[in-house]
């Protein structure tokens, strides 16, 4: 449904995105993370043509998304991370006005995601909070009935429980054939909701995978602090097993149990280790921990 290949973008003389690909297939959702400054928000708003991109394809079903900005649009259901909105409208006429641009959309499920995620429909807008009127943007993206979802920090200030329930929605969505691609912050409701996970960093392509074999990796994550530095030939080595790092500071991937991990490792000078938990956190603190120079 959406397919992108070496996108970059530049403002002025700073590279933002350096040759961004990927993909995103009808009933998937795809979580996009990073810092901020990643490229995460350029990279949607290429894909929506509010920024236009210096090279690359993004291709939205059959469509060619830069050729023909317009028809790509009318597929794709955009909530953006802004909300300037029309905040003379009352929440109910702004959902009608979104929508109206979208041939397939449906009010009547647009007023049932307000009422659910319990915005008031005759409240004018600039009487809403921030999270109320994220709200209605995630409502409306939903409701145009596109394909397509491309959302920029969907969730943001959302209390736990209508998290609870835009995931449900966002879920729901997938299962009958709508792709998405969402970018957060939120790395326990990204873990929770989505497939895979796209990490960018510094506008490239850090790692993506399924988000189970991402959090399999981190479960098997052992952090070495040592007290005096060595050579990576002075490490024990295993089948299965995978160092990096240099120094005094050591990251072993493994796929034995924790308890043969420690014996392997006691005649090392240790000053302190810490395993992985299995999150998405730990993907992400490991992954940009790397990056530092």
């Amino acid at each position: 449904m959406l397919t992108i290949h070496d996108l970059r973008k530049s403002y002025g003389a700073t590279p933002v995105l350096q040759g961004v690909s990927l993909e995103v297939r009808a009933g998937e959702i795809v979580g996009l993370v990073g810092p901020n400054g990643a490229g995460k928000t350029t990279l949607l708003k290429c894909i929506v043509d509010v920024a236009h991109a210096d090279s690359g394809t993004i291709g939205v079903a059959d469509v060619d998304a830069r050729a023909d900005s317009l028809a790509a649009r009318r597929l794709i259901g955009y909530s953006p991370s802004e909300t300037a909105l029309y905040h003379r409208f009352r929440a109910v006429d702004l959902l009608r006005f979104s929508i109206g641009f979208h041939p397939q959309s449906d009010l009547s499920k647009g007023l049932t995601l307000l009422d659910e995620l319990g915005v008031p429909r005759r409240r004018r807008v600039s009487a809403l909070s921030h999270g109320m009127k994220r709200k209605i943007l995630l409502a409306q993206a939903i409701a145009s009935g596109a394909p397509l979802l491309v959302l920029d920090e969907p969730m943001e200030a959302f209390d736990p429980a209508a998290r609870r329930i835009a995931i449900e929605l966002l879920q729901d969505a997938a299962s009958n054939g709508r792709a998405i691609l969402c970018s957060s912050h939120d790395l326990t409701s990204t873990e929770q909701l989505c497939d895979r996970v796209v990490f960018l960093n510094g506008g490239c392509v850090l790692r993506e995978g399924p988000t189970g074999t991402l959090l399999a990796e981190a479960g098997r994550l052992v952090h070495l602090t040592l007290r005096v530095p060595i050579h990576a030939t002075d490490l024990p080595q295993h089948s299965g097993w995978d160092w990096s790092g240099s120094g005094t500071n050591w990251k072993l991937v493994h796929n034995g149990a924790p308890e043969d991990v420690l014996v392997a490792i006691a005649t090392l000078p240790v000053a302190s280790i810490r395993t992985g938990d299995g999150s998405l956190d730990e993907v992400f603190a490991t992954l940009y921990l790397e990056q530092r120079p």
